[in-house]
């Protein structure tokens, strides 16, 4: 127990100076527009003869700018499921995706802002086949790309509100002579606020 209390004791000291710098980094902007950023709003898929656009897509963003300008984020989104009809069959495509990139944000007029954001995704879809009551599903692991801009509003300091449209390129199945693979661009429209830490 004494030997845990001193290892804390001994890490706040060995931090206390970088603490010290990261509060003045802060106090002097360079470093400070930590944020989280969610999303909610409609997917438009595109992907061969199937063209869905009805269904939700979602997403959370976490990242910093350097100088409110610049700077990287990763994040999480859910792109809804996209369905088709043929007879009595359904074919739904389902993907979601762990993104990794960088974001840009540029103050033009007063609190109204534009934005802009890309990078590399890793999705996992779920292709699925459903015949009545019978169900039959498989899960495919790709990379793809990402991008997206924006325009909003700085309400206060802390909160901004925007209108979105991002483009995800995600696959299904896997490239090679035995599997063919699908490419699919997921249009997707939204509303987002932004809090800024």
């Amino acid at each position: 127990m004494n030997k845990t209390l001193l290892s804390a004791v001994l890490a706040v000291a060995a931090l206390s100076p970088f603490a010290a710098q990261a509060d003045d980094a802060a106090s002097s902007n360079q470093l400070n527009n930590f944020f989280v950023t969610g999303n909610l709003g409609q997917s438009n898929y595109r992907v061969g003869g199937l063209s869905d656009k009805s269904d939700v897509f979602q997403s959370v963003r976490f990242g910093w700018r350097w100088n409110n300008i610049v700077g990287a984020e990763v994040g999480y989104t859910s792109l809804g499921q996209a369905k088709q009809y043929v007879g009595p069959v359904t074919v739904g495509f389902q993907p979601k995706a762990v993104i990794l990139g960088v974001n840009a944000k540029y103050d033009f007029y007063g609190p109204w802002f534009v934005s802009g954001h890309g990078g590399y995704l890793r999705s996992r879809t779920t292709g699925s086949v459903t015949y009545g009551d019978v169900r039959s599903t498989e899960k495919s692991w790709n990379n793809g790309w990402y991008a997206g801009v924006g325009v909003g509003y700085n309400v206060t300091d802390n909160v901004a509100l925007a209108l979105n449209y991002d483009n995800y390129h995600v696959k299904y199945g896997r490239a090679g002579a035995s599997q063919s693979q699908t490419n699919a661009n997921v249009a997707a429209y939204s509303a987002s606020i932004e809090y800024r830490f």
